[in-house]
């Protein structure tokens, strides 16, 4: 994943859930990607779909989410980048990236 699709997915992940963010029609491809990446991880994964609500859905800070989720901060890095690239993948295949 290069710089520019990091940031654009964290911007996406940042303003999920917003009003007019999800208006916009443009922006219906990365609500497809951040809904299935929040299904697949709610099966798959718990950790990351914690970390995916409490840091995006939630707008906590790293620190309260780390805290929260009782795990080093190597680990929260891990599992943010793995969850980029999963919101990556399916905004590619939706469209959007």
């Amino acid at each position: 994943m290069t710089k520019e699709q990091r940031e654009k997915t964290k911007l996406a992940l940042r303003r999920y859930g917003t009003r007019q963010w999800a208006a916009c029609p443009a922006n219906a491809g990365w609500r497809l990607a951040i809904e299935r990446t929040i299904e697949y991880y709610e099966q798959e994964d718990p950790l990351r779909a914690d970390l995916l609500r409490l840091r995006y859905l939630e707008r906590r800070t790293e620190d309260d989410t780390i805290e929260r989720l009782h795990i080093g901060r190597s680990t929260y890095q891990k599992a943010q980048s793995d969850l980029l690239s999963t919101v990556a993948v399916y905004a590619a295949r939706f469209g959007a990236l």
